[in-house]
Parts: structure tokens; sequence; C-alpha cells
């Protein structure tokens, strides 16, 4: 069975909300450097350019699905879209910092609002079961790709010498984008039916968003402003704010209201460990590309063009793996994910012997990110089928929404954690090694440490497959 053009380009124009959101997310990864030189930035400023992005992002996630219901999911799409254009305006003609994190939070925000509708209208076009899910299938090679792109576009864009401040050109390529996805959906994309019955609540996302800030901003200027005691009252504090909140959100459930969680899911073990394991684990991912990039430009005198097509070979492994994954997964359960986490632990480690000479070596980095990237893509598509796979049907949307807002949480303390362990640490070399930092070894470590806790955990599964 083959799609019609028009089908096809259905499918691209509802994709290219998730197209780019991933992008925003993985260019900034390799283009970090250009823009903190060019604003003269600190170290936690940087942190906060990714960070407000996906806090934006997960704030919302939650009740996205329920908004689309509410209001229309193609009008919310393109309220989504409009916005996240308009912002990728603002972030990309931006002279100061707070004009920046502006821009990067209405992106989130904007994000949140389209990129589930983008799925949902998918599944209403295709009511067919086999070109559904097809089309769902080419929906999620485009988010992968997009992943790729994006790293490579964070290391092309910043050293363009036609335009001056051409980082600003990562932002700005998401207008002409956005401007064309919006057309095409508005004047082709069918409207679909709404659900009056379904009621949204303002209040909990704004107390989400309050926690989440709560707990990454002392994460983040606590270490830069050598932990002053306010800091570490703000962060005791919300953490004692997030179990009253949790505590209030049960007792709504079991008197009948809506509400942000649904506890039923916290009743399921395999989906409890399935959350910790990805708590770990994407604390790890995105501080991954964020440290390496940043370490190869200002300590490898990597350019970032240089630095965007190493990445390219890690992106080449991820997609390689996933589509090799998909099937041995079915047939080996939670051993496949034990190997994939076990090539990133030796992975890591390589990285500090390899990197460990005054001249690195393009074709050893080149094979260590390739190899890198085969262990994340044998462990990254199988975590959330991990997480959902013991679920009932009638849970499996609000723990796909869980699982996706602790993803989001697990970067923003990844980047606070273990990015912040690498921009604060006084430089020195590790260990008495001659060429590698303690600031990269420190981080490295504490990477493994993750990634052996995550092995711990999936261990604990059962065995069946």
């Amino acid at each position: 069975m083959s799609f019609q053009i028009k089908d096809l380009l259905h499918i691209l124009f509802l994709s290219t909300a998730v197209f780019l959101f991933v992008i925003d997310l993985f260019i900034l990864n390799v283009s970090l450097p250009n823009i903190q030189h060019a604003l003269h930035l600190s170290n936690s400023d940087t942190q906060w350019i990714i960070v407000l992005y996906i806090v934006g992002y997960a704030s919302i996630l939650i009740y996205a699905g329920i908004a689309g219901n509410r209001y229309g999911k193609k009008k919310l799409y393109l309220v989504g879209m409009a916005g996240f254009t308009l912002a990728s305006f603002l972030c990309g003609v931006s002279s100061n910092l707070y004009a920046l994190l502006l821009g990067r939070l209405a992106q989130g925000i904007s994000a949140a609002l389209m990129v589930p509708q983008g799925i949902a209208l998918i599944t209403l076009l295709f009511e067919n079961p086999e070109k559904r899910s097809m089309a769902l299938g080419i929906y999620g090679s485009i988010a992968g790709i997009a992943s790729v792109i994006g790293q490579l576009l964070g290391g092309i864009l910043p050293d363009q010498t036609w335009i001056n401040e051409s980082w600003r050109l990562i932002f700005l390529i998401n207008v002409p984008i956005g401007f064309l996805a919006f057309f095409a959906v508005y004047r082709y994309t069918p409207k679909d039916d709404r659900s009056v019955k379904s009621s949204i609540s303002f209040m909990p996302m704004l107390t989400l968003f309050a926690l989440l800030m709560g707990i990454i901003f002392p994460l983040i200027m606590g270490p830069e402003l050598k932990w002053p005691l306010w800091s570490q009252f703000l962060l005791g504090g919300t953490l004692f704010f997030v179990l009253l909140f949790l505590k209030k959100q049960r007792k709504l459930q079991q008197k009948g209201y809506p509400t942000l969680l649904n506890f039923l899911l916290f009743k399921n073990r395999i989906f409890n460990i399935g959350l910790l394991a990805a708590l770990a684990y994407y604390m790890v991912q995105d501080a991954y590309f964020i440290i390496n990039s940043n370490y190869l430009q200002n300590q490898k005198n990597y350019t970032s063009t240089m630095t965007g097509i190493a990445f390219i070979y890690q992106g080449m492994g991820y997609v390689l793996a996933s589509v090799i994954v998909s099937r041995l997964i079915q047939r080996y359960g939670k051993i496949v994910i034990l190997t994939g986490l076990g090539i990133m632990i030796l992975g890591l480690l390589s990285h500090l012997f390899i990197f460990n000479t005054q001249f690195l070596d393009n074709d050893q980095l080149h094979v260590l990110f390739f190899l890198y990237g085969i262990g994340c893509g044998s462990v990254l598509p199988a975590l959330m089928t991990l997480a959902l796979k013991d679920l009932n049907e009638r849970l499996i949307a609000d723990g796909t929404a869980v699982y996706l807002t602790i993803q989001q949480l697990s970067i923003c303390l990844g980047i606070a954690c273990i990015v912040g362990v690498f921009l604060h640490q006084k430089e020195s070399n590790f260990f008495g090694w001659q060429h590698i930092s303690s600031s990269y070894g420190y981080s490295m470590s504490l990477s493994v440490i993750l990634l052996l806790s995550v092995v711990c955990v999936v261990a604990c599964l059962p065995s069946k497959k």
C-alpha cells in the first residue's frame, strides 16, 4: 500500500512541528560556544538558553492533548507553529541575553502546543491501520533525521562568513520553514471535531512551571555563586512543596476531580522502573553533546563545522542501531538495552583515553562517536517501550505524557548537574593526565556513574521478552 503525493505532503507538513522542535533542541549543542562569545555570556547564561526551552515545553506538554480536544487540534497546531516562528525570529534578532531567553521560553511553550497536535492529526487523517502505521513511521523517521540535521546545522551556520553574527542563522532558518508549514496546514488540512466536555485548568501548569524553576534555578546558579544560603533554602523548600503538590493531586484524584497526574500509573512496577531508568539516562543524553561540543571547540581547537560533522557520525550510529533494535528487542528483551548501555559506558571511558592527546585524530574521533551512537540507538528507543509495555490501554496516554515530562525534566537536571560540573570545576589536570582537564574528566565520570545506575535498574526487570 502506497501513499499519494498529497498524503506524503500532509505527513511532511504535520511532521514539521516535531522537526523544528528536535532541530532546535540539538542545534544549540554545537553552536552554544559561538553564542557565548558573541553575547559575552557567563557559563550559567548558556545553561539557561537550553533549560528554558525545555522547561517551557515540559510545563505545557501534559495538558497539550486535552487542549487539542478542547480547542481543536488544527487550531492549536497553527497557534503553536505561529508562536514558534515568531519566537525564533525574536531569538534571531536578540541583542541581549534577556530577549534571547524570552524567545527560547516562548519557543518551548509553542513547541508543546504544536508537537502533540501534529501526531494526533496524522492519526485522524489516516483511518486505515496500515496507512496510519506507515505514516507514523515516516513521522518518527523525520524526528530522528532532525536530530542529525540539527547537529550539522549547529556547526555549519555559525561558521558562515557572508553575514555578521552568523550564529543568528540557527534561529532565523526556522522562520521560512514555519511560515510554509503554517500556510500549508491552514490551507489543506481539514478541521477536526472539538470536545466541549474537555476542561483545562491553568493553575497546575503554572504550579509545575514554578516547581521546575524552583529546582533548576538553584542548581544552575548555586555553583557559580558558591552556593549562597538562599539557594540551599530555595532548593529544599521547592522539594518540600513538590511533596505537598503530589499529596494534594492524589487527594483530588481520590475525590474524582481531574488531576495533572494519574496515580494509578505508579501502581505498575514496570512503569516505575522504566521512569527511574529514564531519569538517569536522559540526564546523560543531552549533557554529553553540550560538554563534548564545548570541549572540542574551546580546548581542542575544532571549528563549529568540524564539530558538527563529527557529531553526524554519532547520529549515523544512532539511526542504524535504532532500526535494528526495534526487531531485536522483541526477541531478546532487556539484554539488548544492557548491551547498549555497556557500549555507551565503554564509549565514555574511551573518550578520556582518545582525548588525552594534544591533537585529536579525526578518524579515531569519528569511529568513537559512531560507536557511542550505536549504544544510544540501542537504549533510547527501547526505554519508552519498556516503561509503557505493561500498562492498561486506558493508561497509555497518561503514561506517555508522564514519561515525556520526566524525560524533559531529566534533560534539565543533566544540564544543571553534569554540565554544571563541567563549566564550574576549577581547571587542572584530571588525575595527572596531561591533556584531559578535570572539568571534562569529572563530568564524564559522573555520566558513567549514572549509566551504571541505569544498568542496575534495568537488571531488576523481569527476564520475559
